[in-house]
């Protein structure tokens, strides 16, 4: 499973922002190498990404501009990516 959030109700042009994508297996196998895609918006400058490992999940530990990565998750285990970029001042 999947979830994506970045606790805003509103984005402003120029705006740091934040958000947090949680994958998780909820078994019974596991998931080997399993693909982790984000392409972001055009409008998101300077994104930088950090992988925090859950229950024995793994990931690459951190990466800059869009998320293409292989997550190894165990029955139970999860990845949290942490995104941080900026909304460009012009959109």
């Amino acid at each position: 499973g999947i979830t994506k959030t970045d606790g805003l109700t509103a984005a402003t042009p120029g705006q740091a922002t934040s958000y947090t994508i949680i994958v998780n297996n909820s078994g019974p196998s596991t998931a080997t190498a399993a693909t982790v895609a984000d392409t972001f918006p055009a409008a998101f400058t300077g994104v930088t990404w950090t992988c925090v490992g859950g229950g024995g999940g793994t990931g690459t530990a951190a990466g800059a501009g869009n998320i293409n990565d292989a997550a190894n998750l165990p029955a139970g285990g999860s990845v949290t990516y942490t995104v941080n970029a900026t909304i460009a001042a012009s959109d």
